[in-house]
């Protein structure tokens, strides 16, 4: 195997590949969602005797040994948040450059019919000939601070 080929499969590489997904970020959100209820429905922070009372010597000691007692301030907690943030900064630094050159690109090649399903466009016809549309479009759309390109379709032209 080249070195390329062992780098793009190290356990390393592999480890930041999870982190950085977003699945990843996803599962620990849930985590972080269900730990939360946990901490509203259970009194955080009360004496000992408090919760003996309330779910017996067995859970009570074993729901204080799992940090339910005290969840937002419980090192397991914590670290889930810690690494929910690490995630989506990885998440973020991977995916941000994509998302940057498809905000810069034109959507040319888009079929017709999603077009139609758009809730941002607009359909008419103008009484003045196509060049003169356009140019009217054109200026129009670079008053607003808009780049523009025009294409010739099967039923019209599709200004992006």
């Amino acid at each position: 195997m080249s070195s390329a080929t062992l780098a793009r499969h190290s356990p390393a590489r592999e480890l930041l590949d999870l982190f950085a997904s977003m699945r990843f970020a996803i599962a620990l959100l849930t985590v972080i969602c269900i730990s939360s209820v946990i901490g509203t429905v259970v009194n955080q922070g009360e004496a000992m005797g408090s919760y003996i009372d309330k779910f017996g010597p067995f859970w009570a000691e074993l729901f204080g040994r799992l940090g339910l007692f005290t969840v937002y301030s419980a090192p397991w907690f914590l670290a889930i948040l810690a690494f929910l943030v690490v995630s989506t900064s990885l998440c973020i630094a991977r995916n941000t450059p994509k998302i940057l050159a498809d905000l810069r690109s034109y959507k040319e090649g888009v079929r017709e019919q999603s077009l139609q399903a758009h809730h941002h466009k607009a359909i008419g016809e103008l009484p003045s000939n196509p060049q003169m549309a356009l140019a009217e479009i054109g200026n129009a759309l670079t008053a607003m601070g808009w780049k523009a390109r025009v294409q010739q379709r099967e039923h019209g032209i599709m200004v992006a």
